[in-house]
């Protein structure tokens, strides 16, 4: 049985102005994945993210959910669809209950019972007569994604869920995540600038920076700790990947960037690599093996805040 494309994005750009915060940008989500979307703030994941929600409409390239284009598709593409932006949209002075049945009522009929479920899915049960305004953020959180999930949608999209949360508020969301998938069948995009958080939920993992795909897999593969990852730079990136991917490296090959070629092997086998490097008759300007995917990410998105996020 072949797994359905929940989400399949091809050659996805946009531009503000003279700004391009999403460069070429193709990915496919996979029915009941937890599919981790990674990169510093301003790496344009927040851009992509309302481009599928339809909130901003890309420059180039396609969209389909659900096998299904997503600009002739939308209202029924998005009916199957469940969101949390930021930080979630509710009204401090109801309580949780009235809240999530004053949105649930927009799409048709309610129950008490269809309420409740919904609150004991995220925990929020025994509080739901509380008021919102005396919750905490991460129990906020959890009733925005109570809202998300009230017309049973079959994809979630949630942009930096754990952002300003306690260690007890992400491992809430965390947790939640993990239910919603394993438990629920749910397909999940998660947004984050923190590595940490996405390794502990993601099936698949995509990290971008400066709008562009950096590297993509399985969290398996990516955060296998006998794998390494090099990078090759040579006079001719291009050229190299071209006999890459005509040689027994091929299945190692993560992608290709204008400064260096990427590749995930056992670090035993980096001699053999540069053997091969030099054999292929390619003038090897370095070759810089990485310790871990966290040494990886943090040196190609270059960005001191990632250090502090994974220090604090």
């Amino acid at each position: 049985m072949m797994t359905q494309e929940i989400i399949k994005v091809d050659g996805l750009v946009k531009k503000f102005h003279n700004l391009t915060a999403v460069n070429n940008l193709s990915f496919t989500v996979n029915e009941g994945d937890v599919y981790g979307f990674l990169g510093q703030n301003g790496a344009g994941k927040s851009t992509t993210i309302r481009m599928l929600l339809t909130l901003i409409a890309p420059t180039l390239g396609s969209i389909e959910l659900f096998g299904m284009n997503l600009q002739t598709h939308r209202n029924e593409i998005l009916q199957q669809v469940g969101a949390v932006i930021e930080k979630p949209d509710v009204y401090k002075y109801l309580s949780a209950y009235d809240n999530l049945k004053l949105f649930a009522r927009l799409n048709g009929k309610v129950t008490h019972k269809k309420v409740m479920d919904q609150l004991e899915v995220v925990g929020l049960a025994d509080r739901a007569k509380d008021k919102v305004k005396t919750f905490s953020q991460g129990m906020k959180q959890r009733l925005g994604i109570a809202i998300a999930l009230i017309h049973d949608p079959k994809l979630i999209v949630l942009d930096e869920p754990t952002n300003g949360l306690d260690p007890q508020g992400i491992a809430d969301i965390r947790n939640l995540i993990l239910h919603l998938c394993k438990e629920q069948k749910k397909t999940l995009l998660v947004s984050s600038h923190l590595l940490t958080e996405i390794e502990h939920i993601a099936t698949k993992v995509l990290i971008i920076d400066k709008g562009r795909k950096i590297i993509e897999g399985s969290s398996a593969d990516l955060f296998d700790p006998t794998q390494t990852i090099v990078e090759i730079q040579t006079t001719d990136n291009a050229f190299a990947l071209q006999q890459l991917q005509q040689s027994n490296w091929r299945n190692s090959l993560q992608l290709e960037r204008n400064e260096a070629v990427v590749i995930k092997i056992d670090k035993q086998a980096i001699p053999q690599l540069h053997r091969d490097l030099v054999n292929m008759n390619l003038r090897l300007l370095s070759l810089q093996p990485k310790h871990s995917l966290e040494d990886y990410f943090l040196q190609v998105t270059s960005g001191k805040q990632h250090v502090d996020a994974f220090t604090n």
